[in-house]
C-alpha cells in the first residue's frame, strides 16, 4: 500500500511540474499569438487562419495531451528512481551502522569474558595462595 501511495504522490508531483511548464510555455505562445493577431487584423490572411479544419485542431490537442501524459509518465519514473535510490542507500547506511554496532558488541562482550577469565584465574590463585 505505501509503494502505491508514494507512486500516486510522485505522478502528482510530476503532474504538477509538467502542467505549470506547459502552462507558462502556453501562456507566452498566447501572449505571441494576441500580438501577432492585433499586428495582422486588418491583412486579408487572418480571414483564412479562421478557416482551419476542427479536425487539426483536435489532432493537435491529442498529440498534446499524449506528449503531456508521457512526460507526466517519465518523470514520475524518474522520481521513483530517485526515491528508491535514496531508499536503498539510507538502508545500506543503517545496515552498515547495525553490523558495526554488533561487532563492537562482540568486542565487549568479548573483553568482558576475557576479563572475567582473569578475575577467576586470579582469584584462584589467591585461594592457591591462602592454603
Amino acid at each position: 500500500m505505501l509503494k502505491d501511495f508514494t507512486k500516486l504522490l510522485l505522478t502528482a508531483k510530476a503532474a504538477v511540474d509538467v502542467i505549470k511548464e506547459k502552462l507558462e510555455s502556453r501562456a507566452c505562445d498566447l501572449a505571441l499569438q494576441v500580438k501577432n493577431f492585433k499586428d495582422n487584423a486588418g491583412s486579408p490572411k487572418a480571414n483564412e487562419s479562421k478557416d482551419q479544419p476542427q479536425a487539426k485542431i483536435k489532432e493537435k490537442a491529442k498529440e498534446e495531451l499524449f506528449q503531456v501524459l508521457s512526460e507526466i509518465s517519465h518523470r514520475a519514473q524518474i522520481s521513483e528512481i530517485q526515491v528508491k535510490g535514496f531508499i536503498k542507500d539510507k538502508l545500506t547506511e543503517l545496515t552498515n551502522n547495525a553490523l558495526l554496532d554488533s561487532m563492537e558488541l562482540n568486542d565487549i562482550r568479548a573483553e568482558i569474558a576475557s576479563l572475567r577469565a582473569e578475575l577467576a584465574d586470579l582469584k584462584s590463585q589467591i585461594n592457591l595462595q591462602k592454603r
